[in-house]
């Protein structure tokens, strides 16, 4: 399914000085829907008409506007729409390969190996990709069926490390190749006569139609900033999300064969599985996930019990009280019972194979009927297309179903999609949520309804970039929760987002997460008690930018949004300093602790208060949280200097004795004060640290108040 209007770069427009809020109106859009339709016996159908064809979308019949069967290598002769309809005969085949276990290998090898030795036209290309821990290209488009030998065989050895520094070799590659075209007087139009149109059908054809295949195998590459690290599954997702994006200006279908052992999907990445799912209707590119583990035991099974477990647990890490940290057998509990319909790891894969108009190919060692199948669905298709007439791109949700009129026909097609606007473009996509958060964000006033904080706290300055942390903490209490009587639990539905932009006003850093929650009703205090934080590491060049926020409650409608300047200064040389962070909690021997976390103490983890309120009660303590980095090249150990000043008035003053560094020459430090007696009122705590002639410093505020 494609969308097309003529709102070129919206997004850029939308996320750079809005002026107007992100609800994209227009009355001109076309879907052009791609169909396969087989008998009973899996034999295709290849003689039916428009008539046959009842059409829905959102609920509403439409007229159809064109249709045919699209076939082979023929040239396609259609209304001359765009620049890019000779185009149109070209199928793109993209390959990707998750990490799998040995035997899994083999049958993923297999597969592939098979698939591209079978009958294929001269204008089928395919490249090979991976994902892990990151997206990685091991082969560009091609129909070089020796080429993609190799590179099918590099993406089954397990060599999962060679993988990252191919893929740049290989961006090295698609680079000088554009260059190269780009010098050539030919390269700047595209001949539409029948004899370019046959030379589009091959790889040596064309310079146009190469440069086009390069740019859209660069465009693929360009993984969301969402994705985020550590988080396989997100990972595999926005991974995914950016090869169905980077091919959304290429007209015709296109195919991506997803190899796998199966997908847990946690409940917090539904959304951004649904709008990869939505993506790819929206740009007609249909998946055939293949899970490589053959034939099922219960055995094989047992795995995701266990991936279930982690995946609680690692959600539970997000949600903390204001007394300490939420239990983990309570989150658990909580989860239990969505988490139990999630263990079956293929549903997920059949979904999104059904959901785009393709098939699983599961539970089988003989995977040649299947690859037979999809070589059929590659060059034989209907395309069907109709405007559906929408006026509001709101992010809504709009299903499409196709049927015909023939009896005991299987239908294959696309079952909806989300009415976001279509040409977006670049590393900035939307998902369906965050078209509220965009919206809040360009309201003026900005909307205070939910309530909420955000921080970036700086670490590691260095000359040319600084990393941070940007955290958001929101409190359930003041969030809506809707009884569910037959599941007797509650649900909610929080979403967020974060703007990183430059001075120019531009987006350099987005950020967003979905967080669905079912709470039994037992635990609802317990929940509403606790408060979700959200952490993302960015780096940003030394620089003046704005950091804009805005959440969502979706049970009751209301938002919250907030902008603050963030300055990041560079540091040349000499001894640099963290940003100064009041602590709220500290879990001592945390688990699943990342090598790379910034708020890593003694083997625990920190979580900064961003309320940066403190109550003077029994055994309150003021625990402020940075990090010294030393200078190798400065033999004067680094000294720090605390200075406390109530109310404009200094209180206070004293040296800090630091311990040595560490392995990666940092000092991680608490600085603690009892809070219980300190007089009420606005405190600015101010950090100096010196090492020989250098100097860093920072200052953070707090306010103690006399009771809760």
């Amino acid at each position: 399914m494609t969308i097309r209007t003529s709102l070129a770069a919206l997004l850029a427009a939308t996320l750079a000085v809005a002026q107007d809020p992100p609800v994209i109106k227009t009355t001109v859009d076309e879907v052009v829907l791609d169909v396969v339709v087989r008998d009973k016996k899996g034999k295709p159908i290849k003689d039916l008409t428009a008539a046959d064809i009842t059409l829905m979308d959102n609920g509403v019949k439409q007229q159809i506007k064109g249709f045919r069967l699209v076939e082979g290598a023929e040239a396609i002769e259609l209304e001359k729409r765009t620049p890019l309809d000779p185009l149109r005969q070209l199928r793109l085949v993209t390959l990707v390969f998750e990490p799998v276990g040995q035997d899994a290998r083999r049958i993923a090898k297999q597969a592939a190996l098979e698939l591209i030795k079978g009958d294929q036209g001269t204008n089928v290309f395919y490249s090979v990709m991976t994902i892990n821990n990151g997206l990685f290209i091991l082969q560009q488009f091609t129909s070089d069926k020796e080429k993609l030998r190799k590179a099918v065989e590099k993406a089954t050895s397990g060599q999962l490390a060679a993988y990252a520094s191919e893929s740049e070799r290989i961006k090295g590659e698609l680079k000088t190749s554009m260059e190269q075209l780009r010098q050539t007087p030919a390269a700047s139009t595209l001949n539409t006569s029948g004899a370019s149109q046959q030379q589009a059908g091959s790889e040596a054809g064309g310079q146009a139609v190469q440069m086009k295949l390069i740019d859209i195998q660069n465009e693929m590459l360009r993984v969301d900033q969402a994705v985020g690290a550590g988080e396989n599954t997100r990972v595999s997702i926005f991974g995914l999300l950016s090869l169905v994006r980077g091919q959304q200006s290429m007209p015709g279908r296109k195919t991506i064969l997803y190899f796998s052992e199966g997908l847990w999907i946690p409940t917090h990445l539904d959304m951004p599985w649904r709008a990869l799912m939505s993506a790819a209707n929206q740009h007609n590119v249909t998946f055939y996930p293949i899970d490589a583990r053959g034939v099922q035991t219960g055995g094989q099974n047992a795995s995701a019990a266990a991936d279930m477990a982690r995946a609680a647990a690692a959600s539970a890490a997000s949600i903390t009280a204001d007394g300490g940290a939420v239990s983990v057998e309570s989150v658990r509990s909580s989860e239990t019972g969505e988490a139990s319909v999630r263990n079956n790891v293929q549903m997920p894969l059949r979904d999104l194979a059904e959901s785009t108009g393709g098939f699983l190919i599961g539970d089988t060692n003989d995977l040649r009927p299947s690859l037979k199948r999809v070589n059929e669905e590659v060059n034989s298709f209907y395309e069907v297309t109709y405007s559906p007439g929408i006026t509001t791109y709101d992010g809504a949700f709009r299903k499409t179903a196709v049927t015909v009129s023939r009896k005991d026909l299987l239908v294959h097609a696309r079952n909806g999609y989300f009415a976001l606007p279509p040409d977006v473009r670049g590393s900035t996509p939307l998902l369906p949520y965050e078209v509220s958060l965009l919206k809040a964000l360009d309201s003026k006033p900005l909307p205070r309804d939910v309530e909420f904080r955000t921080a970036a706290i700086r670490f590691e300055p260095g000359k040319e970039s600084t990393k941070a942390s940007l955290v958001m903490e929101v409190p359930f209490a003041n969030l809506g929760f809707t009884e569910d009587a037959e599941k007797k639990a509650f649900r909610g539905r929080l979403s967020l987002m974060a703007l990183v932009k430059d001075s120019k006003g531009e987006v350099v850093q987005k950020f967003s997460r979905d967080l669905p929650q079912s709470v039994p009703a037992a635990l609802l205090p317990q929940r509403k008690a606790g408060n979700f934080v959200y952490r993302e590491q960015l780096t940003l060049p030394a620089g003046r930018y704005t950091l804009e926020s805005a959440v969502v409650d979706h049970e009751t409608g209301k938002h919250g949004a907030k902008k603050a300047v963030l300055v990041v200064p560079s540091r040349v040389s000499g001894v640099g300093v963290s940003s100064l962070a009041l602590v709220k909690n500290f879990e001592a021997n945390a688990q699943s602790l990342a090598a790379d976390d910034p708020f890593q103490y003694q083997g625990g983890r920190i979580t900064p208060a961003l309320a940066n309120t403190i109550y003077a009660v029994k055994g309150a303590q003021m625990s402020m949280f940075f990090v010294v980095y030393p200078d190798p090249n400065i033999s004067d150990k680094p000294q720090v200097v605390m200075e406390y000043v109530l109310d404009g008035k200094p209180i206070g003053r004293g040296e800090v004795p630091l311990p040595v560094a560490d392995a990666a020459g940092k000092i991680p430090y608490v600085m603690s004060s009892p809070a219980e007696n300190m007089p009420p009122g606005n405190y600015e705590v101010r950090l100096l640290v010196k090492q020989g002639s250098t100097a860093a410093e920072d200052r953070a505020f707090v306010t103690v108040a006399a009771k809760p």
